[in-house]
């Protein structure tokens, strides 16, 4: 049988795909939100991915790319770069649920 990937690794590689879409964003659409860029990479790095720094941090981005007005040139590279941190945020968000529900299911075997 095929290996399933792990669920953490699964949302790992979304954050770097998310992490590398912001970099390939014109330096001034990130200005005033280099803190929380930064701190997602680092993120990212640690493998801590799953609580809620990383998916408070990329709603941050979020909130910030939406208020931007692409011109013609950045405009299909801000969708990217928004949908990948999206995806990355409800892939942390569901693996953060689904160990939730296992820990609970097992320590409910336990006793």
């Amino acid at each position: 049988m095929f290996q399933q990937p792990n669920r953490i690794d699964t949302v790992k590689a979304m954050a770097r795909e998310a992490i590398d879409a912001l970099d390939a964003l014109p330096a001034d659409a990130l200005r005033g939100a280099e803190f929380d860029r930064d701190f997602c990479a680092r993120l990212v790095i640690n493998d801590e991915l799953v609580g809620e720094d990383f998916r408070e941090a990329g709603a941050e981005i979020l909130r910030h790319l939406a208020r931007i007005e692409p011109d013609e040139t950045i405009a299909r590279e801000l969708d990217r770069a928004m949908r990948r941190l999206r995806d990355a945020i409800n892939g942390s968000y569901c693996t953060a649920v689904a160990f939730s529900i296992e820990r609970a299911s097992s320590i409910q075997q336990a006793a």
